[in-house]
């Protein structure tokens, strides 16, 4: 085919993003084939090497456990965060993960931890190099008319580097145009080191101190999956087949993704010109500065949000776009969840961009994480969120004790202590259903905080997929506010659910949900 920019240059090759992308194979760790003797020497290496890295934070931790000081306790978090990011990407990655878990971490650990959300050190461009030749065969110049030294990003696995690919690889987009701009992800180099035996390590140690809220398995699985890019690059083709109609309506896009420029350790999708939802709020630009994700240390509330507006010129320029989008994010959620079980694990406000070039559309990106929930616990995660948006408080507080992975320790005494509080926590959220004692629509993302709080203090844990999609559930919640303060998300969930059921002719379920909308 003819390159709309040069006619008189023919393209040789164009990936096409209608052709499925194989699963990939669950992988082993490249260390696995080595001797005994050399994965015992290893395993002693790094065992030593975190013993002394968590010495001054395991001391730390005491201190302030002994004296109480508020002072003294911010000086350690601090201290934990930086340790955190020295022990390397399986340490971030745990830190990521059990940030996303209130049910089990204290409220001021946890905002910490998320700015492992953001910014990693970057590496040099001469290993960028070096990857994409080693892993693709093929010289950077065969593959790019030009690529930017600078990382635009850096994250806990890879960093982000802008490039223009000849022409004879350009991608194809979503609406069928072709797309030479691109942002190329690579591995840091320290990675398939730091996520061999540091995991086991992890486990064996927090194992002593608490109980780790996630499978060590589940958490390999997931850790495997997102040091392997060609999950990622699959985990986009299967969003685009979940969104075929919304993508041919202009709602949301999925960047395109080089099928024949993929490998473990490189991805090539295409570069979106716009802003992250982070950015807008924040005025900081991914694109243009070494920035990535929200800040999660300071809440806004809906006042807030407003005068945020009405001062960043970025802010009126879409400002009759936010209702839309706020709507169209709702929708996605609900499909991934509720129709799907296939939901994006990481949808923060910097994983959401809104693009120049379709200003009507959203753009997600980042989709190496995902969630799916066991069979048998999909039905409980809709009945637990209708519950909730009812002020349902036997059925909420059942859920989540049917759910509770700590069932051997938590005796009937705390389990009866467990009801009354959850009636009261609901109560102070849910006045009646759908709206809350003041008459405004519930506050999902507020409530369920509260919720994890007291699965918390009740040394009660949830089952990992049911927990982390109840966050991801709030983190979404709280995009969607933010773009629109004014947006029921309780009415929006009761009718979502209501067609789904009348589509699905499951009537047996209709009165209960009718009654609720």
């Amino acid at each position: 085919e003819k390159d709309p920019e040069n006619e008189q240059q023919v393209i040789v090759s164009i990936t096409e993003d209608s052709r499925a992308i194989t699963r990939p194979p669950e992988a082993r760790h490249p260390y696995e084939k080595e001797s005994l003797v050399w994965k015992t020497l290893f395993k002693i290496h790094r065992i030593l090497y975190f013993c002394v890295l968590f010495a001054p934070c395991v001391f730390g931790g005491i201190l302030c456990k002994l004296t109480e000081d508020p002072s003294l306790r911010e000086a350690w978090i601090r201290l934990l965060v930086k340790t955190i990011e020295m022990g390397g990407s399986s340490c971030m990655k745990f830190g990521q993960w059990i940030s996303m878990r209130p049910d089990v971490i204290a409220g001021d650990i946890i905002q910490a931890l998320a700015s492992l959300r953001q910014d990693a050190p970057s590496h040099s461009f001469a290993h960028t190099r070096q990857q994409i030749e080693k892993s693709l065969g093929k010289t950077v110049d065969e593959i790019f008319d030009e690529i930017s030294e600078l990382p635009v990003a850096s994250g806990t696995i890879a960093q982000v580097h802008r490039a223009k690919l000849r022409q004879k690889y350009a991608l194809r987009g979503h609406d069928g145009r072709y797309i030479r701009d691109v942002a190329v992800k690579v591995q840091h180099p320290h990675v398939i080191k730091e996520t061999f035996i540091d995991i086991d390590i992890l486990f064996q140690g927090l194992n002593l101190i608490f109980a780790v809220p996630f499978s060590k398995e589940e958490f390999v699985s997931a850790m495997q999956r997102q040091i392997n890019f060609e999950w990622e690059a699959y985990n986009l083709w299967k969003f685009k087949k979940n969104f075929r109609r919304e993508i041919t309506e202009g709602e949301i896009i999925f960047p395109a993704v080089s099928r024949e420029l993929l490998a473990p350790q490189v991805l090539i999708e295409g570069w979106v010109n716009g802003h992250t939802i982070s950015e807008l709020f924040d005025g900081r630009n991914p694109n243009t500065t070494n920035a990535k994700g929200p800040d999660f240390t300071e809440k806004k509330s809906d006042t807030d949000v407003m005068k945020e507006r009405s001062k960043f010129s970025k802010l009126k320029q879409y400002k009759d776009k936010m209702g839309a989008w706020a709507k169209t994010l709702f929708r996605a959620n609900a499909k991934m969840f509720l129709k799907d079980n296939f939901v994006h694990g990481d949808m923060h406000a910097g994983n959401v961009m809104v693009s120049e070039e379709y200003p009507d559309s959203i753009v997600v990106i980042d989709a190496g994480c995902t969630c799916e929930m066991q069979a048998e616990v999909l039905p409980k995660f809709e009945s637990f969120v209708s519950a909730m948006c009812e002020g349902d408080t036997d059925s909420v507080a059942e859920t989540l004790i049917d759910l509770n992975e700590m069932k051997e320790s938590t005796t009937n005494a705390k389990l009866s202590k467990f009801r009354r509080e959850i009636s009261t926590t609901v109560k102070k959220f849910v006045g009646s259903p759908g709206r809350d004692p003041e008459g405004n629509p519930v506050r999902i993302g507020a409530l369920l905080t509260a919720v994890l709080k007291e699965l918390q203090k009740h040394d009660m844990v949830l089952r990992s997929d049911f927990a982390m999609s109840l966050v991801t559930l709030g983190l979404t919640e709280g995009i969607i506010k933010q773009l629109d303060p004014t947006f029921d998300c309780v009415k929006s969930v009761m009718g979502f659910m209501l067609g789904e059921h009348a589509k699905d002719m499951q009537y047996s379920k209709l009165p209960n949900v009718l009654g609720q909308w």
